[in-house]
């Protein structure tokens, strides 16, 4: 895959639509394990090590999401918005279910309980605008498997308000221009490290454009 990757780059006046099409199938399905490996990691205590290499690896899988969307085809774009947004579930959900320090009282884990809550929300929050920004691209008439998979996590996330949400199949087709924004990431309140940002637009390579916007992180902690 890599060896596909690197050709392309290495083409100059030579790169075609279908060599950047190969090049982009391959790099998302390094991308893709770059997010597995990602996933895998737990947080166990010690915390700060833990965390450190989780946000290491979360760094990497961003920065291989991001370059994704350069290649301008909208397939492997949506792709790439859908892990950004799983990414960021991921990371939410690993707090949330990190190891706890030993030793505490019941008061002190209560509040260590509602330090990790706090933390975990804003990604939790993200997750769902970028799921919600691969959705709406059905109403500009673009739709895929990216999409149809971002409004499934949706259905769980937000099952009051897209459970019952329908795909009519006048929606699917191309269009000549679409945008959509990618958000920075939040930062990391627990050791104050800041996550990769995800931001950037792309074009598809049959003849879509990306106008690209980027959503302010959101606020901190109070």
């Amino acid at each position: 895959m890599s060896e596909i990757v690197a050709i392309d780059e290495s083409a100059g006046a030579d790169r075609t639509d279908r060599s950047r099409y190969l090049a982009a199938t391959a790099a998302l399905v390094l991308a893709e394990r770059s997010y597995h490996a990602f996933a895998e990691l737990r947080l166990v205590q010690p915390f700060e090590e833990s965390l450190t290499e989780k946000q290491r690896r979360m760094d990497e899988t961003m920065a291989a999401l991001e370059k994704l969307v350069t290649y301008q085809v909208a397939e492997v774009t949506a792709a790439a918005t859908y892990y950004i947004a799983e990414t960021y579930t991921e990371f939410s959900n690993a707090l949330l279910t990190s190891e706890r320090p030993s030793g505490l009282t019941d008061a002190e884990l209560n509040d260590y309980e509602l330090v990790i809550e706090e933390e975990a929300y804003p990604f939790e929050e993200r997750a769902l605008e970028v799921h919600e920004q691969n959705f709406e691209l059905v109403t500009v008439g673009v739709y895929n498997e990216w999409v149809q998979k971002s409004l499934d996590r949706l259905t769980v996330l937000m099952p009051g308000r897209y459970a019952k949400n329908e795909i009519s199949g006048g929606f699917v087709g191309s269009i000549d221009t679409y945008a959509y924004r990618k958000p920075n990431a939040p930062d990391i309140g627990i050791d104050g490290q800041e996550n990769a940002e995800a931001q950037g637009a792309a074009e598809s390579a049959a003849a879509l454009s990306t106008t690209a916007q980027v959503i302010p992180p959101p606020g901190q902690r109070p």
